[in-house]
């Protein structure tokens, strides 16, 4: 049995052209089943939908499964509805948008033939198992995380898997990036990023604006798991750098520790670079040297508002000058430094916008992402937005428009979407022309250069006279000319 897994192409943002290692996990469990499978990330290779299609039409597949964000599913339909009509054959849907919303996801795509809701490497093969009557198959009820249809069309929603312990998690074979860097090799270069990894699944913090889709206990991978995945991947595809993208990587606790060291007394600490997220409360001058010893090179960060008052009430469990704290200790490391901010918060006001656009200024990180907040589902804000609360009001549910930029699925009291959208230039523009880092504005700019082009397409919907429509009509040719 052939199965394909699926990412839909991007909307417009494809800078950040990482391999999709929930899908690639996925592929290795499958093929260690005994599946034959195919990874087809229109993301990562930049296809249109009908390149997509023509790809996995040629692989003839029995089953596909496709993996989508919530302002994904909509294109995700698109093409299960093309795959249906072309093969008739099942398709699975996976995904934080299902993870979220199993029963509705269903009801609301009836081209979807089952969702896969929370971690589904185990749920997965099952299904196939089942799909493949292969001895011994499961009855559908069985399958932990499942969401299906009964003989009757009703949708049917299995009681959920319990998440994977950390033995399980050092178990599982290593992701399946041979579908990305054996078939691309430029890859290798890093023109398209790095290696991406994770060491460890699940968030303990409770921040409002997050789904916190892997759960709320971290679940760790040892030490010596995630370093013999380093040198497998150091051995096999000839990597230099790597992405861990855990929602936390660098906690300060002597796990971390553990790895951090035994990164370096191994020797990867002098063969790679790595990045990683971490919070502002976790930046301590140990710490953060010994990352740098370990071969740490740049850093994330989520400030997400300037204002004492948003903080606490979104449960971020920071302050400001807890910020502005451990930016100097990052940037005094000599290590990279990327902050992001999200500007619509609950009680936001003009007064915490003007804050947040300064503390981004003042804190004059390397790079920053603002965006407006979306009340992605399954998170505190979309609860509240479905009550009225915080200030909020919910617009619609049409999800192709649940983006961080020009989306409109939200409004907030007192700031229309307009004012979020000027601030948010506001914010971006600011960091780089009140430092006066013109050449690293250029270079910002560049690398997003077709996403540039989609958002001056939309700033366009809010310009009326006839001389300004040109003027815009003429930056975008001009910048898809060296798209």
């Amino acid at each position: 049995m052939r199965i394909a897994l699926v990412k839909p192409p991007p909307t417009y943002a494809d800078w950040n052209r990482y391999p999709v290692l929930g899908l690639s996990y996925l592929g290795s469990c499958i093929e260690h089943s005994g599946f034959d499978c195919e990874i087809f990330d229109a993301h990562f290779n930049g296809w249109s939908e009908n390149e997509l299609l023509a790809r996995i039409t040629n692989y003839q597949p029995d089953v596909v499964g496709i993996t989508a964000m919530t302002h994904e599913i909509i294109p995700a339909a698109s093409i299960a509805k093309s795959i249906k009509k072309e093969f008739g054959i099942p398709i699975i849907i996976g995904g934080c948008h299902v993870t979220a919303l199993p029963e509705r996801t269903l009801i609301e795509f009836p081209v979807f033939d089952f969702g896969v809701y929370g971690e589904g490497e185990k749920t997965i093969v099952e299904l196939l198992h089942y799909l493949h009557k292969r001895s011994p198959a499961p009855d559908l009820e069985s399958i932990n995380g499942l969401v299906f249809r009964n003989e009757e069309g009703s949708v049917c929603v299995n009681e959920p898997r319990p998440f994977l312990t950390p033995k399980e998690l050092d178990a599982l074979p290593y992701p399946a990036f041979h579908h990305y860097y054996e078939k691309n090799r430029h890859f290798l270069s890093g023109k398209h990023g790095s290696y991406v990894m994770i060491t460890s699944r699940g968030c303990p913090y409770n921040c409002a604006f997050c789904m916190r889709v892997l759960g709320t206990k971290v679940r760790r991978r040892s030490a010596e798991n995630v370093c013999q995945e380093i040198e497998y991947a150091l051995s096999t595809y000839n990597i230099h750098t790597i992405s861990f993208i855990d929602d936390v990587f660098l906690f300060d606790s002597e796990d971390t520790r553990q790895l951090l060291h035994l990164m370096i007394e191994s020797g990867i600490s002098k063969r790679i670079r790595w990045g990683a997220q971490i919070r502002a409360d976790s930046a301590t001058p140990e710490l953060i040297a010994l990352a740098k010893k370990a071969g740490c090179s740049h850093l994330d960060m989520g400030v997400e508002s300037g204002d004492n008052e948003i903080l606490k009430k979104i449960g971020k469990g920071v302050t400001v000058a807890r910020v502005k704290h451990a930016v100097r200790i990052i940037k005094k490391a000599g290590i990279s430094l990327n902050t992001y901010f999200i500007l619509g918060h609950p009680g936001e006001t003009k007064s915490s916008l003007l804050r947040t656009v300064k503390l981004a200024t003042e804190l004059n990180t390397n790079e920053i992402a603002v965006g407006c907040m979306v009340p992605y589902p399954g998170t505190r804000i979309f609860n509240m937005a479905q009550h009225d609360e915080g200030g909020y009001r919910l617009l619609n549910y049409d999800w192709s428009q649940y983006d961080k930029y020009f989306a409109r699925a939200l409004e907030i009291k007192g700031l229309p979407y307009k004012v979020l959208a000027r601030w948010q230039k506001y914010a971006v523009i600011g960091l780089y022309l009140r430092n006066f880092r013109f050449f690293d504005a250029i270079r910002f700019f560049w690398r997003r250069k077709r996403a540039l082009a989609f958002l001056i397409e939309k700033w366009m919907e809010h310009f009326h006279s006839i001389k300004s429509g040109l003027l815009i009509m003429y930056i975008i040719l001009l910048i898809k000319r060296f798209i």
